[in-house]
């Protein structure tokens, strides 16, 4: 069915099952909306959605679809048209979800502790102990008043005839709040005067009661509240970062927490600080891998430990998995009747666990109309529609359900009621399912107005973001005064200026610190392979000795090299080794392949990042792809492509980051890796020399960008000093080895708590190489009369060099553990 919004019978049909009795004209509570949608016109409403399109993508609102062919980053989809709810609708809704949320904290409450309702015959015993989300390291541990549900995300859908059914229960760690937030942002920055004069109901003071709650469960005085992401390959690892700057908590992955004397403590780049509520977005058996399951890297090796202790809350309780079946439905209305004694006000859709003898002869019978779905989730099972099933696999799907009855459940295949969507000026009939959010404040339990619709991609199609489908905002249109709190502040009040940021997470600065590392070693690489792919295909013996020096400043692990020592590899044999560095995904020392670990460490921290930053991200790791029909002699302009945009992300990364700690530490994995590469490269002069090996300093000027320095003060004449001079001594060069270690000191003594010993390492370092006066070194010059100088000089100033590029990745490792990790450090000192 669709609609143009041109017809000025816009109204007539155009809120499908919104229909009034008459099923002609929208329910009264729609008119409003769409008469305002008719006088913006389709013109006026398309540019405006084209400015929040733009709003969705430089502010990287995301929704991560597993094995997307579109990448997994997808930008999230929001339909401009609301779904609109009337008052006494909600108060319907909001009644029943509030008693749902209530007997469900009732019956997690006696599944993990005295367990009546199981001995009573009220909840089936194998429901409960064959499920593995049934953790039983927490039965019997107690968990402070009414919290074991923090909050209850519900998914309702209604069917044509304006019946609200539950169609599932979320407990772990429900998700979509924090996108229904960023959805009523975008629609209402897009319908302004609509949104105002609906008088709907806000979401904030919903977000202020959940802070606010939180902060009440620590039981002290600032506590410190983390949320708990499972990391940003999570498909709705947006919404945790969103959140936690929202409600104004510390996002963080399982690798920053630690349990240390049963207290759970924040890896910070200052020190442990405890943690004394988690809000998890991590499921129950992931959180503790010494506890639960062992082969989880998301948790926290210790977390039910400190629970047990009670040093720490986390919010859901831990177990509360057990219940997020649809299994459980069938026994809910005498639970209510049982523990609340009314019944059970909002219907669950018609649900059959096949445990029961008489729930699965029905659904033998009935196969054609239900959808079975697996009893316990995490066993992991694709809904199978019975209709849809061919006649020898009903039958043979009949057979596994009789062997197994308790693992399945089915329930009723109902159809959706329909809402309008705005597609291209017109308007379409697609199904819709709200997720709606129930809070327990402590004080009660509180009802999100609205929620986070999604909406089917095609007509007829299944309801699933996973799927391709998209989202709606949710407008209750309140028949009374509505609060308008913001937990934004308000414009015309001035804030309180503050320039001391928040501590930086461990795994925030472990990732900055190694993008700061690859985007240098991805420009070391680039930089040793430009003259190298420029001069292989025409260079004589004398330069492939040269080129083959170069490349071992690379040295790299999975070299394709002949290595017989009975003779030198060819140009051929050169050129198809630079081209395998360059472009070979499959060796993790090539080019490509460290951009892409630039691209994923960025993505790590892009709520750090600006959007212009990961964007310069995301064309590095595409810069280097080459068609099997690419000339060689374009590899050289690819290549200076990428070292354009490894400049223009060293630009931002100088101009466009605060000074702060996570910039110190990624500066410093710059100069690290810097001065690493130098070292190799600066071994290369200490070697004895021919005349025919001089073009090699050409070369070594050229990768590190000082050719144009250095003629400015020797013209073109090159010698070996003159060279160790830029690239060595030279405090004013940027790619100096004397001004890597000068900028190392520098920068690591800002660091909090450094490591004294690691600084003096530092500082001797920088004085060891300053003490070698290069006039004084004895490099022969072809053809020259020999001149009395210091006979060990290069020899010393080689074992120099060779000591500093063991000490360099030392300094890195004690840095990690100092930093990251929060591991024992033993410090390594200059010459030991």
């Amino acid at each position: 069915m669709t609609v143009d919004l041109y017809q000025t019978s816009l109204h007539y049909g155009a809120a499908y099952d919104e229909l009034s009795a008459d099923g002609v004209t929208p329910r009264p509570h729609w008119s409003h909306l769409m008469e305002s949608l008719r006088t913006i016109g389709p013109e006026e409403l398309g540019r405006r959605w084209s400015r929040a399109e733009r709003r969705i993508r430089e502010n990287g609102i995301t929704y991560n679809i597993y094995s997307d062919p579109l990448g997994a980053n997808r930008a999230w989809r929001i339909d401009i048209v609301p779904l609109l709810i009337a008052a006494d609708e909600w108060r319907f809704i909001e009644a029943g979800i509030i008693q749902r949320a209530q007997l469900l904290s009732l019956l997690l409450e006696d599944l993990y502790g005295p367990q009546k309702l199981v001995e009573q015959g009220h909840f089936p015993a194998a429901l409960l102990y064959a499920n593995p989300a049934f953790l039983r390291p927490l039965v019997g541990v107690p968990v402070p008043a009414h919290s074991y549900l923090h909050m209850l995300a519900v998914d309702l859908a209604r069917s044509p005839d304006g019946q609200w059914w539950v169609l599932a229960d979320r407990t772990q760690a429900p998700s979509g709040s924090g996108y229904a937030l960023e959805n009523r942002t975008i629609v209402s920055d897009v319908l302004p005067d609509l949104f105002r004069t609906s008088n709907v109901l806000r979401l904030a003071p919903f977000f202020r009661a959940q802070r606010e709650a939180l902060t009440s469960l620590a039981q002290c005085d600032n506590p410190r509240i983390v949320l708990l992401t499972p990391g940003p390959l999570n498909e709705t690892y947006f919404e945790h970062s969103y959140l936690a700057r929202y409600l104004g908590f510390t996002l963080v992955e399982g690798a920053d927490l630690t349990v240390r004397d049963r207290c759970v403590y924040l890896k910070t780049v200052d020190g442990l600080e405890q943690v004394h509520v988690i809000l998890r977005r991590v499921d129950d058996s992931f959180c503790d891998p010494l506890e639960l399951r062992s082969d989880s890297l998301l948790g926290i090796p210790g977390l039910v430990d400190a629970i047990v202790a009670g040093n720490v809350k986390v919010a859901n309780a831990l177990g509360s998995g057990v219940i997020e079946t649809a299994a459980v439905m069938p026994f809910l209305p005498g639970l209510s009747r049982h523990l609340l004694g009314e019944e059970l006000k909002l219907p669950s859709v018609a649900t059959w666990w096949c445990g029961q003898e008489y729930a699965l002869d029905w659904v033998l019978d009935h196969l054609d109309s239900v959808v079975v779905k697996p009893a316990f989730p995490s066993r992991g099972m694709e809904p199978i529609f019975g209709a849809e099933l061919p006649h020898a696999e009903k039958r043979k799907f009949a057979e596994q359900l009789r062997a197994h009855p308790h693992e399945y459940v089915a329930q009723e295949q109902i159809a959706l009621s329909t809402a309008p969507v705005w597609d291209n000026g017109r308007l379409n009939s697609r199904s819709v399912v709200l997720r709606t959010y129930v809070l327990n404040t402590g004080n009660g339990w509180l009802a999100i107005p609205g929620g986070l619709v999604r909406v089917a991609e095609s007509a007829g199609s299944v309801v699933s973001m996973q799927r391709g489908g998209h989202s709606k905002d949710t407008w209750v249109l309140w028949d009374g005064p509505v609060d308008t709190f913001s937990m934004l502040h308000p414009r015309n009040e001035p804030v309180e200026l503050r320039r001391v940021s928040r501590s930086v997470p461990s795994s925030v600065a472990d990732n900055v610190f190694w993008l700061g590392r690859y985007a240098e070693r991805a420009e070391n690489i680039a930089r040793l392979l430009r003259p190298m792919v420029s001069r292989v295909r025409r260079a004589d013996e004398a330069e492939l000795g040269c080129l083959l020096r170069l490349h071992s400043c690379l040295e790299t692990r999975h070299s394709k090299l002949p290595r017989s020592k009975d003779r030198r590899p060819t140009s051929l044999e050169l050129e198809h080794e630079l081209i395998s560095v360059m472009t070979d995904n499959k060796r993790s020392d090539s080019l490509s392949s460290t951009l892409v670990e630039v691209y994923r460490v960025g993505g790590n921290v892009r709520e750090r990042l600006s959007s212009d930053m990961m964007h310069l991200l995301g064309q590095l790791r595409d810069s280097i792809k080459i068609e099997p029909d690419t000339p060689s002699l374009e590899y050289p302009a690819l290549l200076s492509v990428c070292l354009g945009l490894l400049s223009a992300f060293s630009g931002m990364e100088r101009e466009n980051i605060n000074r702060g700690q996570g910039w110190l530490i990624m500066t410093l994995g710059r100069r690290l890796e810097r001065a690493i590469y130098l070292t190799r490269q600066l071994r290369e002069i200490t070697k004895p020399l021919a005349e025919q090996d001089w073009p090699l300093l050409e070369c070594l000027l050229e990768v590190a960008d000082s050719s144009m320095t250095y003629r400015t003060r020797y013209y073109t004449t090159l010698q070996p000093l003159a060279v160790l001079d830029v690239l060595m001594a030279d405090e004013t060069n940027p790619r100096s080895l004397d001004f890597q270690l000068s900028h190392l000191v520098d920068l690591y003594q800002k660091l909090p708590r450094h490591l004294p010993e690691d600084l003096q390492a530092m500082k001797t370092a920088l004085a060891l190489l300053r003490s070698f006066d290069l006039r004084k070194l004895n490099h022969p010059l072809p053809g020259a009369a020999p001149v009395a100088k210091e006979a060990n000089g290069l020899s010393r100033l080689e074992n120099f060099l060779k000591e500093l590029e063991r000490l360099l990745p030392s300094w890195s490792n004690n840095l990690s553990n100092r930093y990251f990790s929060h591991a024992r450090t033993l410090p390594i000192a200059m010459g030991q």
